[in-house]
């Protein structure tokens, strides 16, 4: 039995690292009064996957054990090793720096290890017994939890650590992770639709309340939603058309209401109030209406409401006024990220701003150029396609002309040039590839595009795939969604009939290979054995949004987001859900460093994404390289569906 001091100290090292730190008190002296120290020269082998079932836990106390994979294998913890050739050299794919626990996976799957674990110099761990290991499962629901998923727990820790710091600022965020049921503070003020815009307003002066929603009796249940009329509504609507107040609310209500439901979460419900510039939501359960939650219920940014940015950008008249609605929106998202709201909520609402933006300047530039939006459809290729969009972003965009449209292609051209640089001048940087509407390889008819993407498909030489991986996630953003529609239809199914160029896409997304992780060792990084700096789109997000784009196309998969592509996925049934929350949970991790690094210099476009490891909190470097290992895996699932 070890002395008390010895246990206390254990306990006391131990406790610097997650998940130990949030363990019981009973539950770490179990743990600590159970390990032994081992010591392993440099080179030493401690795990390798011929030695069957592991028979300990092992937990780095000093210096780094490094995982080494054999080329073309699968990732750690991957449950079957694939065979690779006679002239594979190995690599390491992993590096485990102290407080780091090994072989999670081959423990609770009961399976031998996948890699060869070995010590890089000098390396002192502790052995849990594999008895021990599975009776601290057992007793530990936060040792277990952290063991079943690991990403998942990790970034728990790493959102807690970025709220605390911003606790006086984070309070008014708590409603965003709240269901809506849970913001409203009584049921809705209703009216019928015959009742006077009189008695309409005597009960929102009465009720204090800013909107009064309009039912209609049905046979079949409580009354649907009919219409909404707002305080915001009464000036334009009531005053000064000079209507009189007998005039039933029908006349002015606002038909067909978007509602949200019971379930959806005050992040769901700005969402949808920022996509389509309203203020209140009646909200249902089971088809009954039971509130309305306005923006006000939500929370109150410091300098601009979400509700004053959609007001802007309805008013604006000119590129120029939108060009200040686009500063507001670049600082709202600097205040959601370091606020510590998720990054795949903050993703999508700056996208939705931004398509608002985009959709009103089209408007303004269209009118001023006599063109027919109807006839149109303005497509967001690449992040913006994706719903995707950080701080730091360009433009990718291009024109579907309908068939009804006559308006000649040189004044077609001329305003899709014009809304290109009126986007630059709002501070989304004109891309340097060209991708742009104003661009006339972009700006095409119908079965133009259509002939592209079969073009595309076909060929899969290296220009086609490049432009694949940006043209394939594009979505509406105004005119005509029918045109868009009609096109994805068709290149879903053409690229699902084609296993050629699935394949090939396949295999350029597997070109970028995530970089060998570091074990935050000075040294190592010194003799140049580490990097210094990690381009977190390109060897951290891009991974996810390649391998999800071809999976997604494989599969028939209409979504263009990489964490909707994923779930779906997984709803098919083609990718386990276990795997896929912890390929989506790294993926929004590495995104939220994006954030965090573009919060602090978005200015400079080539190194917003960039950052230098060292500079990253310990728990924060931890779980970098677990979602690294994430993008490993990932990868080698489509290596798998897609072998040679």
């Amino acid at each position: 039995m070890a002395s008390a001091t010895l246990i206390a100290t254990v306990r006391r090292l131990l406790q610097a690292h997650p998940p130990f730190a949030q363990m019981a008190p009973a539950d770490l002296d179990f743990l600590a009064q159970r390990l032994t120290l081992v010591y392993f020269a440099d080179g030493e082998i401690l795990l390798s996957p011929a030695a069957g079932t592991p028979e300990a836990c092992w937990i780095v106390r000093q210096g780094t054990v490094e995982g080494l994979a054999l080329a073309g294998t699968v990732a750690p913890d991957e449950s079957t090793p694939r065979s690779s050739g006679s002239d594979a050299r190995p690599s390491a794919v992993v590096h485990l720096a102290p407080g780091e626990i090994f072989p999670v996976g081959a423990l609770l799957a009961e399976r031998a290890v996948t890699n060869t674990y070995r010590a890089v110099g000098d390396t002192f761990c502790w052995r849990l017994s594999l008895d021990d290991f599975r009776a601290l499962t057992h007793r530990s629901p936060v040792f277990l939890d952290f063991c079943r998923r690991r990403m998942a727990a990790l970034l728990d820790l790493s959102r807690q650590a970025l709220q605390a710091s911003q606790a006086a600022q984070a309070t008014q965020w708590r409603a965003m992770s709240q269901p809506l049921a849970d913001l409203l503070r009584g049921p809705a003020v209703t009216c019928r639709p015959d009742e006077s815009l009189r008695a309409v307003f005597e009960a929102m002066e009465a009720q204090g309340v800013g909107s009064v929603v309009v039912t209609q009796t049905v046979t079949t249940g409580r009354p649907p939603v009919a219409g909404i009329l707002t305080r915001q509504d009464v000036i334009g609507r009531v005053v000064l058309p000079g209507l009189s107040l007998d005039t039933p609310v029908s006349a002015v209500m606002t038909t067909p209401v978007l509602c949200a439901r019971a379930e959806d979460t005050g992040a769901d419900a700005m969402l949808q109030m920022a996509q389509r510039s309203v203020r209140h939501l009646p909200v249902t359960r089971d088809g009954e209406l039971i509130g309305v939650v306005s923006e006000r219920d939500l929370f109150v940014l410091q300098r601009r409401s979400l509700r004053q940015i959609g007001d802007s950008i309805r008013r604006a008249r000119d590129p120029a006024s939108l060009g200040l609605v686009a500063a507001d929106i670049r600082e709202w998202s600097h205040n959601l990220v370091a606020q510590g709201v998720a990054p795949g909520f903050i993703t999508r609402l700056i996208s939705r701003l931004n398509d608002q933006l985009t959709a009103r300047l089209l408007e303004t530039i269209a009118e001023a150029r006599g063109i027919d939006l109807r006839d149109l459809c303005w497509l967001a290729l690449g992040s913006e396609g994706r719903e995707e969009q950080t701080i730091a972003t360009d433009q990718d965009n291009g024109l579907i002309i309908g068939p009804r449209c006559r308006t000649p292609m040189a004044d077609l051209l001329a305003f899709a040039d014009a809304v290109n640089h009126a986007l630059d001048a709002c501070g989304y940087p004109l891309c340097r590839g060209g991708i742009m509407a104003g661009n006339p390889a972009w700006c095409l008819r119908a079965p133009q595009w259509a002939d592209l993407f079969e073009h595309w498909i076909e060929r899969g030489d290296p220009g086609s795939l490049l432009n694949a991986s940006i043209f394939f996630d594009f979505r509406a953003l105004a005119g005509d969604a029918t045109l868009a529609a009609d096109l994805s239809t068709q290149v879903l199914a053409r690229a699902r009939a084609n296993p050629r160029f699935l394949k090939q896409m396949s295999d350029n997304a597997l070109q970028n290979r995530p970089l060998a992780l570091w074990s935050g060792n000075p040294l190592a990084q010194l003799l140049g054995r580490e990097p210094a700096a990690f381009d977190l789109k390109r060897h951290g997000t891009m991974i996810f949004v390649d391998a999800a784009r071809v999976l997604a196309l494989a599969n028939g998969i209409g979504q263009t987001g990489t964490a909707e592509r994923l779930d779906a996925l997984a709803a098919a049934g083609v990718l386990p859900a276990t795997e896929v929350r912890n390929w989506i949970d790294a993926f929004q991790f590495l995104q939220a460093l994006r954030l965090r690094a573009q919060e602090r210099r978005s200015a400079d476009l080539t190194q917003a994404n960039v950052i230098d490891p060292r500079e990253l909190s310990e728990l924060d470097r931890r779980i970098l390289k677990e979602a690294v290992r994430q993008a490993r895996k990932l990868q080698d699932r489509l290596a798998m569906d897609y072998p040679g």
